[in-house]
């Protein structure tokens, strides 16, 4: 990892605010690999946010105090989550999972009469208790990842998970990527993805394109185990696996 090239990198990212790997590549004369682990040395420090094909500068508002009701206006988990509403069907019995984009969907329930809900997203409580006829938690050890969100777990929750089985589960994720699988950044994350093909029916992920070619430092399931992926983007490689193992794809406006 060349030191100069990332500095020279660092000073594209604060002048254009967007660089491209294929673009960086060509520039540099290395392989896209190494265009990948600058980025994520990048990322790593706070000063990039990589998406699928290139990474963008982080603005000066993100790297303060993190503003806990911002993320509720994204309109990309807005899209996300819309569209998984359409997943979801009168009295059905659901999981959902922590992050930003399932608490956005939280918000969204209340258009449903006869729901139920199994969550380990405590974040997302108090919007379900006032929209969801049902509320199961997950209870367990509370952590978080962005300081934002709030999610428990137990490193067996096989003792809770045997004794449920849920239509769909929805869920967000850290990390996409064809050999890794699906991925996150918490251990205690883990202890209740792992079970999620065995409590579920459906798996429903909803992931936007900065997801696709990222891997997390914990793997949790292989990309087969999906039964349905919710994304504002599809890469052609991405896309070809999905329809090889008939994974449906559904496509946001955003």
């Amino acid at each position: 990892m060349s030191v100069k090239r990332i500095e020279e990198i660092k000073a594209m990212l604060q002048q254009q605010g967007k660089v491209m790997v294929n673009d960086l590549s060509q520039q540099f004369r290395v392989s896209t690999v190494s265009i990948r682990k600058d980025l994520a040395s990048l990322e790593k420090q706070g000063l990039a946010v990589r998406f699928y094909g290139g990474a963008q500068k982080v603005e000066l508002h993100q790297k303060g105090q993190p503003q806990t009701h911002d993320f509720y206006q994204n309109s990309q988990r807005q899209a996300l989550a819309e569209k998984a509403c359409e997943e979801i069907e009168e009295g059905d019995c659901i999981f959902l999972g922590s992050g930003r984009t399932c608490c956005i969907l939280a918000r969204k329930l209340g258009r449903f009469h006869h729901l139920t809900v199994v969550t380990n997203n405590i974040t997302a409580l108090q919007d379900l208790l006032h929209r969801v006829s049902k509320v199961y938690l997950i209870g367990g050890e509370v952590t978080s990842t962005d300081e934002i969100t709030l999610f428990s777990s137990w490193e067996q929750p096989q003792a809770f998970t045997e004794s449920i089985y849920v239509n769909k589960a929805f869920t967000s994720i850290s990390g996409i990527d064809m050999k890794a699988g699906l991925t996150v950044n918490s251990i205690i994350s883990t202890y209740v993805f792992r079970h999620i093909p065995t409590m579920a029916h459906q798996w429903i992920l909803m992931a936007d394109h900065s997801k696709y070619d990222r891997i997390a430092i914990y793997p949790v399931a292989e990309l087969n185990k999906l039964h349905t992926v919710i994304s504002n983007n599809f890469p052609s490689l991405y896309a070809d696996y999905f329809r090889q193992h008939q994974i449906r794809m559904v496509l946001t406006n955003n």
